[in-house]
């Protein structure tokens, strides 16, 4: 499982069971750092010292394995180890029953209590359901992070009521749908949502996108939260190529820049990625650099252009071709190792045109150099016979 939805979900189920404390979640954070097999956390709250134990299961991934509450009163203190599955106030009514009792001696020594024993010593049916906090809170916390995901995929807020409705409904598995417009092009997309099999958390698993003009649909899968952008999906569609941090089959990660092959599709209907690593060789840079491109200079100008194009997106700048300015349009091309230029009807440009007078001058140098070298090595040639 990867880190971060792993700190995710333990950081679920410890809101869920009322551990929402800011310095809970930091003491998480470094915990799963750790190189050992174990971890502990701790808060203070209602004079109760708390402790949390943390323990890696057989994939290293760190679960919680329980919880140990000392509560004081005077110079009277009660202690009591709790299962994962017990919410922290039943495990305060309890211990506080316990001292005014003066029954100290109360605790399950050795094995943690688990819920149905917490619930009979204070006096409540074993599944009587009071507990729509806890789901509340995990919903809240599922909620956030799926909106906050949609957020980062350039999907905005149109669907959060939406989705806020179907997780409140405890609706298993659904779709929601979006419509995006790009350049004056309209995109389509269904989201996927379903809930885990063993927890309440609901994951977004995958979109398929719809570009209307080009009837090209595609499929886009989200791998541990992250995956192809709104836009760079209409980008991919749209013909352009995106650079992306994929992960092959060993789960390493590496970077690539992808394209969709429009004439060729997998079993499911998909269009095919080509993919253009790092081997490849591809630096839309060469280009960019060598090109006259007015305010390139300015702070900030060259990363936010590099950045758009490989984000897959036609990028505008004004360039300047014997001595006037141009507007221009640049897409990445890693398939034909350049950059493919275009004016504002569309028509194809030459990099040529568009060079700096000091790319142009040491272009010449070096060209009059090479047919000096060229006329010398001829007059040997004429020499030797």
């Amino acid at each position: 499982m990867e880190t971060a939805i792993n700190f995710y979900e333990l950081k679920t189920q410890l809101a869920g069971l009322g551990f929402k404390e800011p310095g809970i979640v930091d003491q998480l954070r470094e915990a799963m750092q750790t190189e050992y097999d174990y971890a502990s956390l701790y808060t203070d709250r209602d004079n109760a010292r708390i402790q949390i134990n943390l323990d890696k299961d057989y994939l290293g991934e760190l679960q919680l394995h329980s919880y140990d509450v000392v509560l004081a009163k005077g110079s009277q203190l009660v202690d009591q180890v709790f299962a994962p599955d017990v919410p922290v106030h039943e495990a305060h009514i309890l211990l506080t029953n316990r001292l005014r009792r003066e029954d100290v001696s109360a605790a399950v020594s050795g094995e943690p209590m688990n819920r149905q024993q917490v619930r009979v010593s204070i006096g409540l049916a074993p599944n009587e359901n009071n507990n729509q906090l806890t789901f509340d809170i995990m919903n809240t916390e599922n909620l956030s992070y799926l909106q906050k995901q949609l957020l980062n995929l350039g999907f905005g807020e149109q669907m959060n009521e939406a989705l806020e409705k179907q997780i409140k409904a405890k609706t298993p598995e659904f779709t929601l749908a979006a419509t995006n417009e790009y350049n004056k092009q309209s995109v389509d997309y269904t989201l996927h949502f379903k809930k885990g099999d063993q927890n309440e958390m609901y994951f977004f698993n995958k979109y398929d996108a719809s570009l209307r003009d080009k009837d090209m649909q595609q499929t886009f899968y989200i791998n541990k939260g992250s995956g192809i952008t709104a836009k760079e999906a209409y980008n991919l569609m749209d013909g352009r190529a995106v650079h992306k941090e994929l992960e092959n089959k060993e789960r390493e990660k590496y970077k690539a820049w992808i394209t969709l092959d429009k004439d060729n599709k997998t079993e499911n209907g998909n269009h095919k990625l080509n993919t253009f690593s790092e081997g490849w060789n591809y630096k839309p840079e060469r280009a960019i650099d060598k090109m006259d491109i007015v305010g390139i200079g300015e702070e900030g100008a060259r990363d936010k252009l590099m950045k758009s194009l490989e984000k897959g997106n036609r990028h505008q700048v004004e360039a300047v071709r014997e001595g006037k300015t141009v507007k221009l349009f640049l897409e990445a091309n890693p398939a034909e190792h350049r950059v493919n230029i275009t004016n504002y009807k569309g028509e194809p440009q030459q990099l040529e045109h568009y060079k700096k007078p000091e790319v142009k001058q040491e272009q010449k140098k070096a060209e009059t150099q090479t047919q000096e070298e060229s006329k010398k090595k001829s007059r040997g040639k004429k020499m030797s016979v």
